[in-house]
């Protein structure tokens, strides 16, 4: 689920020094931070591979995931409150869980035979 306005950008940083890639996802007010675009530990610029809106990165890339995109608008009351309680973007689980085989009962007991590929429903 994606707000269909959603102002957050996408982006593919890559630090010249040490070669890794990163990827941030940042607001307007986040874009102004110098941090996101400098490696403290370096103290190298990191070089800006791609910049792109959230929405257009997600539209172009979505069947890559597995997913399907499914977009909101501000402008009913069920909308409205899921733009600003989530911040535009959520999603659904593809599969059931049981969190009781995860992180184990109450007791701290863990099913050691818990396979998430032969468990999932």
């Amino acid at each position: 689920m994606l707000f269909e306005n959603i102002e957050i950008m996408r982006y593919e940083v890559k630090n010249p020094v040490k070669g890794t890639t990163t990827v941030h996802l940042l607001n307007a007010q986040q874009e102004q931070d110098p941090k996101y675009f400098h490696d403290e530990e370096s103290g190298v610029d990191l070089e800006v591979v791609s910049a792109e809106s959230l929405a257009d990165w997600l539209c172009l890339n979505y069947k890559n995931y597995g997913i399907k995109i499914e977009f909101i608008t501000d402008k009913s009351p069920d909308g409205f409150q899921f733009c600003k309680g989530f911040g535009g973007i959520g999603g659904f689980l593809r599969y059931r869980i049981e969190l009781d085989d995860i992180i184990g009962d109450a007791t701290g007991n863990y099913d050691e035979d818990f396979d998430p590929e032969e468990d999932f429903i």
